[in-house]
């Protein structure tokens, strides 16, 4: 039989010819699926760095419960349940295992959903589930403390509905103007602090003008006492300098000053706007929803943006399992139903 499926491959052109090779290569040898088995020691070691325990209690008395495929199982005689390596990470339970590292590739590269599920063969909901899964476990490591001379500025981005079902204003179409021109409620800020070690913290705010209170609970928590903020002449700043009682060294912009005493300046942050929101773009709005789940994947990106690029895939697959995280796909289509207004 394969002789006479021999024959008929031979009558495909040269391009058909290597897309079905690359195909049966991928179906009969998944190396990515391999590549996963092979890390598994790694992603071991960091999920269990203080000693195995059980990821459903945190009991330490566990053992050795068989092996199910191929992959060992343990017991907690606590509370009686089992688990293995990868449960409660993104990749537990997953029926195509060997596409996940291929995903991580293409989520570095910062890949659009409609074009990962055309490359790996997999539905358009399937891959943005799988997108939040991974952008949640990264988003459980929370921020590194900020210290030193710290420079903060915030940026802003359109209010984005996008895949609600319900609203509190009619839809928009794309490119369409707000009503209001300037900065308005209409427009949701996004708070970047960034120390001179390259720990940065950039989330979500509110609507419209930073308030203090609002600055605050962004970094707030973050921020060193010894440290010095660095920001322009913005007075929501200073109150929230005072508040922390932080030194604090302004440049003022609007008469063009740069930097101040040749050391403060906010030239940092202000390139991350600008590079945040050109990788932005590609994803033609992003739902507000879910900003600060992409703010998480872009921070981790300019982290690491220095590694090679496999290395990069190795360190993204090892924070996304170092900790444990139950979140299902009944989780993102729940919170998804969530009125915007929950999110500040």
């Amino acid at each position: 039989m394969w002789r006479y499926v021999y024959e008929a491959v031979g009558e495909l052109g040269k391009a058909d010819q290597l897309a079905l090779f690359k195909a049966m290569k991928q179906d009969l040898y998944p190396k990515e699926e391999n590549k996963m088995e092979e890390l598994l020691p790694k992603i071991k070691e960091s999920r269990f760095s203080s000693g195995l325990g059980c990821l459903h209690c945190g009991s330490t008395a566990v053992k050795r419960n068989g092996k199910y495929r191929s992959r060992q199982r343990y017991l907690c005689k606590d509370c009686g349940k089992t688990f293995n390596d990868m449960t409660n990470t993104p990749f537990s339970g997953s029926r195509y295992p060997e596409k996940w590292i291929e995903y991580i590739k293409m989520m570095i590269n910062g890949v659009t959903l409609p074009k990962i599920s055309d490359s790996l063969k997999i539905h358009i909901s399937t891959a943005f589930y799988w997108r939040h899964k991974i952008l949640n476990a990264l988003g459980s490591h929370g921020f590194n403390q900020l210290s030193g001379i710290i420079e903060s500025d915030e940026t802003f981005f359109r209010e984005s509905l996008k895949g609600r079902r319900f609203t509190h204003r009619k839809p928009k179409k794309r490119g369409e103007k707000d009503e209001k021109r300037g900065i308005s409620n209409q427009k949701i800020a996004v708070v970047v602090a960034q120390d001179r070690n390259n720990n940065i913290i950039a989330r979500m705010a509110g609507r419209g003008r930073v308030k203090a209170e609002e600055i605050d609970g962004v970094i707030g928590d973050y921020i060193a006492h010894s440290s010095l903020l660095c920001t322009d002449t913005a007075t929501n700043y200073k109150k929230f300098a005072a508040a922390k009682n932080l030194k604090h060294e302004t440049v003022n912009l609007n008469q063009n000053q740069r930097v101040k005493k040749e050391i403060f300046h906010i030239q940092h942050v202000n390139n991350f706007h600008r590079r945040l929101k050109g990788w932005m773009e590609r994803f033609q709005g992003v739902g507000t929803y879910y900003l600060d789940s992409y703010l998480y994947w872009y921070r981790w990106l300019e982290l690491h943006k220095n590694l090679a690029f496999e290395n990069r895939v190795e360190q993204m697959l090892i924070s996304t399992c170092q900790k444990s995280n139950y979140f299902t796909i009944e989780a993102i289509r729940k919170g998804k139903e969530h009125h915007l207004s929950d999110a500040f």
